[in-house]
């Protein structure tokens, strides 16, 4: 069957946003304790995904991703990047004729994500948006199983008619779990052995 749909995440995936996760990072750590990392520890534990190990010893691990989440919504986005060569593959899966569905671990509103893609020049090449608000509940903290198959229900697609794009581990099992072709994109700093 042929893809029709385009499910991408969008950290790490369409915008490096990784400026915006340390330092967001360091504020949600900064009001459990006056604790802060500097960039070589926190991207030493980002590319292993170990950033529990420091979060564990100041704050329930639930809360602490929560209140992250909470202020990395509120937080600038202006310093955020198009990851090279996004804008030349959405154009051209726009000219295909590919619908392309953005979704996001965010606990953001929808408009605020449009905002987002909106100040990039993204939001041409994209024909909707979900982000975890938009489902009532996960299979755990960071799936976007739910997610993604809210999108193809809504839209009436097939799960063999799309693909998701992810660049972390737990959005590669949660395509997978959702039964849709899962492609892993190596912007995330993860590496490839992880994701495939």
């Amino acid at each position: 069957m042929k893809i029709k749909l385009v499910i991408s995440d969008l950290d790490q995936t369409i915008l490096d946003t990784l400026n915006r996760f340390f330092r967001v990072f360091n504020k949600t750590l900064n009001f459990y304790c006056s604790m802060q990392v500097d960039w070589k520890t926190f991207l030493e534990k980002y590319k292993k995904d170990k950033l529990d190990n420091i979060v564990s010893s100041i704050a329930p691990l639930d809360k602490f991703w929560d209140k992250f989440l909470e202020i990395y919504d509120d937080e600038s986005f202006t310093y955020d990047k198009v990851i090279d060569g996004v804008k030349e593959a959405l154009s051209q899966l726009k000219n295909e004729g590919l619908k392309i569905i953005v979704v996001t671990g965010r606990k953001s509103r929808k408009e605020r994500v449009w905002e987002n893609l909106r100040y990039h020049r993204l939001d041409v090449y994209i024909d909707d948006v979900y982000t975890v608000l938009d489902v009532d509940n996960q299979e755990f903290r960071f799936s976007k199983k739910e997610i993604i198959l809210k999108v193809l229900n809504d839209y009436g697609y097939k799960r063999e008619e799309a693909v998701f794009v992810g660049d972390y581990r737990y959005d590669m099992l949660s395509g997978k779990k959702a039964g849709v072709l899962t492609i892993g994109v190596l912007t995330g700093h993860e590496d490839r052995k992880t994701l495939f």
